[in-house]
């Protein structure tokens, strides 16, 4: 499609994909002034729904897929092709391959596609708050902007097409490594005596802290409402993207292979569907047992421990990023202003891993009884001696 401007600033738009995400991206784009033709197969024809996604892609300037996963992605080749919109712009966590085989088959029909996976979570959506990580021609992106800008208060160009998946892959995979890490420091604390409002403050005034510390521990487990509005599948999907990516590139992540194998079996006991938030409860109900006394226990070590979690995590992250032809700069940018932010990312994975904090969080998690997989994880790798730990960065 020719010229650079972007569009204006009602449109007709085509969402493919209305559940608790797109619903609430759909709304947000009715609030902006925006009309609507929508396609779920679970919804019945009549109003705004279609009966097909060719049905609703006809009538568009631009489509929206919001689906579960890269098959339901391909699979919606065939209606984009009867529709032949000007541009689709892809906000499913999808793999990078998939993006650029789509773009690759509807390219020489005139349809341009990008992808824009999102992370927020549903909360993020109803608030307009959510980061956008776009790959593909920045030019599109600036054509679109004013549609994501609806919904996503962050709009970032990750790279060429498939980086904005790649990217999002990376940053929840780190954001699972501090959720669960803070989770296992948490519940390890509080069995020790400490309360969690004082631990978590603990974490927030040093190297652990993260965007998941700072936000979602306050408002959703501390509170106990689990309602981040991201569910335990999603995530255990999004870190599966990121080591898919790594195995690609013969990359070896440890850490990160360590953290799907706990997120699947913490999703299996919570339910796909359960808020990925739940792993705290998770770890908090697998943890039965009690110390007999706090001799040897510091929160201060708790913290070091964690920090080197998310270093590790960091580091491999970077050398995935990497691999996949990301740009180190942009990719931090993006995590930064993301889930997946900690003290690590903002230092570039830079920084020293305290293998004896590793190795003391290991046993204070080991004599209290705690399921603790990162901090043992990252204690046996740390005690490898691996360049993974020694100091650095990705590089």
């Amino acid at each position: 499609m020719g010229g650079t401007g972007a569009y204006p600033e009602r449109m007709r738009i085509a969402l493919a994909g209305v559940g608790r995400m797109g619903s609430a991206i759909a709304e947000r784009l009715r609030a902006a002034g925006h009309r609507l033709s929508l396609y779920d197969p679970v919804l019945a024809p009549g109003g705004e729904v279609r009966e097909s996604l060719a049905a609703a892609a006809r009538e568009a300037e631009v489509v929206l897929l919001s689906l579960p996963d890269a098959a339901a992605v391909e699979s919606s080749l065939s209606g984009l092709v009867e529709a032949r919109p000007p541009v689709v712009v892809d906000l499913t966590s999808s793999l990078p391959r998939t993006t650029r085989r789509m773009a690759a088959e509807l390219a020489p029909l005139g349809v341009a596609f990008i992808d824009c996976p999102l992370s927020g979570g549903v909360a993020g959506a109803r608030a307009g708050t959510l980061t956008a990580m776009a790959g593909g021609d920045p030019e599109l992106l600036e054509r679109v902007r004013p549609v994501l800008a609806a919904f996503a208060s962050t709009i970032r160009w990750a790279g060429p097409l498939g980086a904005g998946h790649a990217t999002k892959a990376l940053n929840n995979a780190l954001s699972a490594v501090s959720l669960t890490g803070t989770a296992e420091l948490l519940v390890t604390a509080v069995a020790y005596g400490v309360d969690e409002e004082e631990a978590v403050r603990a974490v927030n005034q040093g190297p652990a802290r993260s965007q998941n510390s700072e936000v979602k521990y306050p408002r959703d487990v501390l509170s106990r409402s689990y309602a981040a509005g991201f569910s335990a599948g999603l995530m255990e999907k999004d870190v599966a993207t990121a080591l898919a990516i790594a195995a690609a590139h013969a990359v070896p992540a440890p850490l990160l292979s360590g953290t799907l194998e706990t997120w699947r079996e913490a999703t299996r006991e919570m339910g796909p569907q359960a808020d990925f938030t739940r792993v705290h409860a998770v770890i908090a109900t697998r943890s039965v047992s009690r110390p007999g006394s706090r001799e040897g226990f510091s929160l201060e070590v708790l913290c070091r421990a964690l920090a080197g979690l998310n270093l590790i995590a960091t580091r491999e992250a970077m050398r995935i990023a990497d691999a996949e032809g990301l740009d180190p700069v942009r990719l931090l940018d993006i995590v930064n202003a993301s889930t997946g932010r900690s003290e690590a990312t903002r230092s570039a994975g830079v920084g020293e891993v305290d293998r004896l904090a590793l190795a003391q969080a290991r046993e204070l998690a080991a004599q209290a009884g705690i399921w603790a997989p990162l901090t043992e994880l990252g204690a046996a790798l740390s005690a490898g001696g691996t360049d993974l730990v020694k100091g650095g960065s990705h590089g």
